[in-house]
């Protein structure tokens, strides 16, 4: 699962494209609702206490974006100011995983254990603004299982029992981090069609230039009060000639993709760009070691 400790002021991350990504999501909630915003009865306790959280941490960690007020936050930068108490007007129009997405770059979602059989974890509510090439309304109310079974490779084989575990064991006070990458021919963020096991023979041929490193720093957080776990997600595309500029990085993503199995390879599309990108990587290996010979 490539899952590392991390901790509550790292929970989200900023950078100079924060403006640009919350115009897209204002624009996303807007026009597509019911693609963006799922929720079900029985995680808006859970719902409330993720906003309050991250409301409660953005003043602290980024002080000069965000500023704490009587009745909740002010985003400095857009100059919203949210009313977070339960009785605001706001949640007439807004659902608290919303108003996260807007303070934040981060896609987030609630998972809790299922009623019947808590040994189950399903997807409870999410604000899903740069889905990964799924739909969140096809997959609310789905378990870990139902999830990933038959889409990821060797999930049943080698992931279900240690995810299922895992989700059962998280602390409050240990929150994990991990990292998804993939190779794509769109820089689309709103990708909520599948982009896995796609055919070459369906596919014009792709030109480095029009390809992207699309990646997902995940992160999972149990909440004291409430018992579930916050997952957000957040994505990074950048060009793959633009992320090859630093030979440390083309050349663990040369040993990362070289790793692939048969079945990890078509689900990661490497049989439509492997001839371009590899050629490109080999280029960068070459030019390395010519360079260490003099």
């Amino acid at each position: 699962m490539g899952i590392k400790r991390t901790c509550l002021e790292d929970w989200v991350e900023i950078d100079h494209k924060y403006l640009e990504r919350h115009k897209y999501k204002v624009q996303l909630f807007r026009q597509h609702p019911e693609k963006t915003i799922q929720h079900l009865p029985g995680s808006e306790e859970a719902s409330f206490e993720a906003l309050y959280l991250l409301a409660d941490m953005l003043p602290r960690r980024y002080p000069s974006m965000f500023q704490a007020t009587e009745t909740g936050i002010k985003n400095l930068v857009t100059n919203d100011d949210w009313d977070l108490r339960r009785e605001s007007s706001v949640w007439n129009n807004c659902h608290p995983l919303q108003v996260m997405g807007l303070l934040s770059t981060e896609d987030w979602f609630i998972m809790q254990p299922d009623q019947e059989d808590p040994s189950i974890t399903r997807l409870r509510a999410g604000a899903n603004c740069f889905p990964a090439g799924w739909k969140i309304q096809e997959r609310i109310g789905h378990s870990l299982w139902e999830i990933h079974a038959g889409k990821v490779p060797m999930y049943e084989q080698k992931l279900a029992v240690s995810m299922d575990r895992f989700f059962q064991r998280m602390r409050v006070d240990s929150p994990v981090m991990r990292f998804n990458y993939a190779i794509d021919n769109s820089p689309e963020l709103f990708h909520i069609n599948s982009h896995h096991n796609l055919k070459p023979e369906v596919q014009d041929p792709v030109a480095l230039d029009q390809l992207y490193l699309r990646v997902e720093r995940q992160v999972l957080q149990r909440l004291p009060k409430t018992r579930a776990i916050v997952f957000s997600i957040r994505t990074y595309v950048t060009p793959i000639l633009e992320i090859t500029k630093d030979r440390d990085v083309a050349l663990a993503l040369r040993t990362s993709v070289d790793s692939y199995g048969p079945e990890l390879a078509n689900y990661k599309n490497k049989p439509l760009w492997q001839d371009v990108v590899g050629a490109h990587l080999d280029e960068i290996v070459r030019g390395q070691g010519e360079k260490q010979k003099r």
